[in-house]
């Protein structure tokens, strides 16, 4: 018996739900559906395509914001870098008291370990040459209105990141709704119809379903076109099986092959045949699968 299995793959379950919803459009109303017809169908597949457009909006907007946050990280740790320098001129260029108004941290003049500390110091760092004037060097840029400039940009930075995060979670907490709600809605369509039509009647195609009465074994797909398109190479094409994922394209080369033997396995209803034998016979089998 043939299975209607609702799509894992969301790209696929959209197609799949568009499909339906245009059967329904076709054959809803003749056939009495009422509790989930084409504009139902419709209004939850447009909210879980929505949804999934924003939730992927943000991750994208993600990666712009982690640069811009990273390039405020790096100009904060270079100032850093060639503030230490200039202090050290002045203060020496080992840990002691006389460095804790500069705001090191961990009793160290390294550069800290976190963005975190390093957002900190450079706070720190604006306070110490506002009150040390005379030991900022304009030529290095290493001035008070600098370190208040890069604290600016970092916080900035970050603050955008966790607003970008923030807004990445309650987008896929919406995605994690919409989604189970349009899988139940073809759900229930799907056991609508079986209320309406029997298990091998043709127009459960129309809906792009199984006939769930249909034997659900792979199929011989319809004779195909072959086309010649040099020595040895051949196109097929052949119509789409309905019930078909795939297909195994098969040749017998007559007088060579006891049986068919398998030459590709072709997702769409074409394949490109090469390295045939010229002047010889060659059957092409296709099989839906």
């Amino acid at each position: 018996m043939a299975q209607n299995r609702i799509p894992d793959k969301l790209s696929e379950l959209f197609s799949f739900a568009n499909q339906m919803a245009d059967g329904l459009g076709l054959l809803g109303a003749l056939l009495g559906i009422v509790h989930n017809d084409e504009a139902a169908v419709r209004a939850d597949l447009f909210t879980a395509e929505t949804a999934w457009n924003l939730y992927n909006q943000a991750r994208a907007s993600k990666v712009v914001l982690t640069t811009a946050q990273s390039t405020a990280d790096a100009q904060g740790k270079a100032f850093i870098a060639t503030a230490r320098n200039v202090i050290a001129s002045f203060l020496g260029s080992e840990w002691t008291q006389v460095w804790e108004p500069t705001g090191f941290p961990n009793q160290s003049t390294a550069i800290p370990s976190t963005i975190a500390e390093r957002q900190t110091l450079l706070h720190s760092l604006g306070l110490y040459f506002t009150a040390f004037p005379t030991q900022e060097v304009a030529a290095l840029n290493v001035t008070a209105a600098r370190a208040n400039t890069l604290f600016d940009d970092l916080s900035d930075a970050r603050a955008m990141v966790n607003a970008g995060l923030t807004l990445i979670g309650q987008r896929m907490a919406v995605r994690q709704t919409t989604e189970p709600a349009l899988r139940k809605r073809l759900s229930d369509v799907i056991s609508e119809l079986a209320m309406k039509l029997g298990p091998l009647d043709p127009r459960w195609e129309t809906f792009g379903l199984n006939r769930p009465g249909a034997d659900s074994t792979a199929d011989i797909a319809d004779a195909p076109t072959l086309t010649s398109i040099g020595p040895g190479v051949v196109f097929a094409d052949w119509p789409d099986a309905a019930r078909a994922d795939h297909y195994f394209v098969e040749k017998q080369v007559v007088g060579t092959d006891p049986n068919f033997v398998q030459v590709a396995n072709a997702p769409e209803s074409e394949s490109l045949l090469q390295g045939l034998p010229s002047g010889a016979t060659v059957r092409i089998r296709i099989i839906a699968a």
